[in-house]
């Protein structure tokens, strides 16, 4: 019955896994198991993140989830819940066809009992589902999936670091700890994925992964969502209009934004903020308009399903990040043809070339936002200059078709040389 199967579906580890199976309790299956409609001439590919949230990584999942060659690939994912305000993809993805598995107990603080629930569950879905290549994303999945993975005997695990992850950051005992745990976890996989270089490399300064297993590939978005012709438009209030889209959350710097605005209302009494995204401080943010006597220049959006209605209605779009590994919402923006500025930290500058296709300024530094922004709102000139040359660079390196070929060429190179290595021992 199973004489068909890939040797890429073929386990290694017997030892381990009967040990692992008898301490957590699981049940061996008495013979291999392969899934109901599996497909043996397709690769089939498991995609772990740690939460469906309306945010920039769990949509670039879903790109990949529905991106990937169907004739060539099955692509399934994994995800656990959201927190509190983050909304939630879940119904995008079945709309898409893509095929998900929810696990309640993954989340992304950390939770001795919950996890240990993760790694089992994860550990059996993985088992039965006889994939060939496991893919995570973000610390708690990227941890917890490899290990699951490596122990359920996938021959191919590789993991996509989207940025610096926060808890590295400084030299406490957690962020020793956080650092251990991501060095192991990158010593089981066989290959590491970086949508920058920067963020590469400063996880190789901090001892995690060998330069030689990372591959740089930068995030890219479908462009033919992003026509103006094709979007519809709503009309909303201000001269000019000021536009960020981003997670209410310590590292995007909104409170950076909106510390630059009195200067700006002095210039451009009219001027409007929208901020699109939910998080946790979305309360001392709005607290802050009104100690900066801004409330009636600042809308909150909250999560938007659809942002690109509003990216055409702003006049600027900025992301004032204190720590970023790229960020989706510049990508999307610059695509749509409106002018970007964006903070000089992490990978952003990789993506955004100061003064060719946008404005960069010194990361927590209000006044120089504020007078980037202005700059701008006086020149219209250089704004349109500014977005068509960002439109341009964009749709040469930025797509989603060129990111979804080089997963592609990466994940064949990695099956290809499992599947001689393997053949090289039978021999």
């Amino acid at each position: 019955m199973f004489e068909g199967c890939r040797s890429g579906a073929l386990r290694r580890g017997e030892g381990l896994r009967r040990c692992i199976i008898k301490n957590a309790k699981i049940n061996k299956p008495q013979v291999p198991f392969v899934p109901k409609g599996c497909n043996l001439n397709k690769l089939r590919i498991l995609q772990i993140v740690t939460r469906l949230a309306v945010r920039g990584v769990p949509r670039h999942v879903l790109d990949i989830a529905a991106g990937l060659d169907p004739e060539r690939y099955e692509v399934e994912v994994i995800a656990g819940r959201s927190e509190p305000n983050e909304g939630s993809l879940w119904e995008e993805a079945e709309a898409r066809g893509i095929v998900t598995h929810r696990i309640e107990s993954l989340q992304r603080s950390v939770h001795p009992g919950d996890d240990v629930k993760t790694w089992i569950a994860l550990y059996r879905k993985i088992k039965h589902g006889r994939y060939d290549i496991v893919h995570t994303h973000i610390a708690k999945a990227g941890f917890l999936g490899r290990l699951a993975a490596r122990w359920a005997g996938i021959p191919i695990i590789l993991h996509t670091y989207h940025g610096e992850i926060e808890e590295l950051r400084g030299h406490s005992i957690q962020s020793r700890i956080f650092t251990t745990c991501e060095a192991l976890a990158s010593r089981v996989s066989n290959a590491l994925v970086s949508v920058s270089q920067n963020t590469a490399q400063t996880l190789i300064t901090k001892g995690i992964g060998s330069p030689n297993k990372y591959t740089v590939i930068p995030n890219g978005i479908d462009l033919k969502n992003y026509q103006l012709d094709q979007i519809p438009k709503i009309d909303i209030k201000g001269t000019p209009r000021l536009g960020v889209i981003a997670s209410l959350t310590v590292e995007k710097g909104i409170d950076i934004l909106l510390q630059s605005l009195p200067p700006l209302l002095e210039n451009h009494p009219d001027l409007r903020l929208y901020i699109l995204g939910d998080g946790p401080l979305r309360e001392s943010l709005n607290h802050q308009t009104q100690q900066l006597n801004i409330q009636n220049h600042v809308h909150f959006s909250g999560n938007v399903e659809d942002v690109r209605p509003w990216i055409a209605a702003f006049d600027l779009v900025v992301l004032p990040s204190r720590h970023e590994a790229m960020g989706r919402s510049l990508l999307e923006a610059m695509a749509m043809g409106r002018p970007v500025i964006a903070s000089r930290t992490g990978g952003i500058p990789e993506l955004v070339r100061h003064n060719e296709t946008g404005i960069l300024v010194p990361p927590e530094d209000p006044k120089a936002l504020a007078q980037a922004i202005d700059d701008l709102f006086q020149n219209d000139q250089k704004r349109l200059t500014l977005a068509q040359s960002g439109k341009a660079d964009v749709e040469h390196r930025f797509s989603l078709e060129t990111m979804i070929d080089r997963l592609d060429r990466l994940y064949q190179d990695l099956y290809s040389k499992q599947h001689h290595s393997k053949s090289h021992r039978q021999l």
